[in-house]
């Protein structure tokens, strides 16, 4: 395996690292807002964790690839990163304003 994908690969592995953390720490915030807004996370949360685990399929993919064909499947995945980077942000942004309320 090349030296640019192998760090790539260990690059990934962080970042899956990182949004497993985000997404247990949504779920204990999710616990802190009312029954409504704690069925919207929930129905969120769950959605960033099927992005997470088909970015988690991209990875072993990518792992398994030949060196002429990671290049495509890292596009794929850069693709992925942004998706779920969005969705976290999007839900943090969302019910800010409940925690902060939740949180005085």
């Amino acid at each position: 395996m090349g030296d640019l994908k192998k760090a790539y690969i260990a690059e990934l592995e962080q970042r899956l690292s990182d949004w497993w953390n985000e997404i247990r720490e949504l779920e204990v915030r999710m616990k802190k807002v009312d029954v409504d807004a704690g069925h919207q996370m929930f129905i969120q949360i769950q959605a960033l964790r099927r992005q997470r685990d088909d970015t988690k399929e991209k990875l072993q993919s990518l792992r398994e690839s030949d060196q002429s064909e990671w290049q495509p499947i890292k596009e794929e995945l850069e693709k992925a990163w942004l998706g779920l980077r969005s969705g976290l942000d999007k839900m943090a942004k969302g019910f800010a304003r409940e925690w902060d309320m939740k949180d005085k």
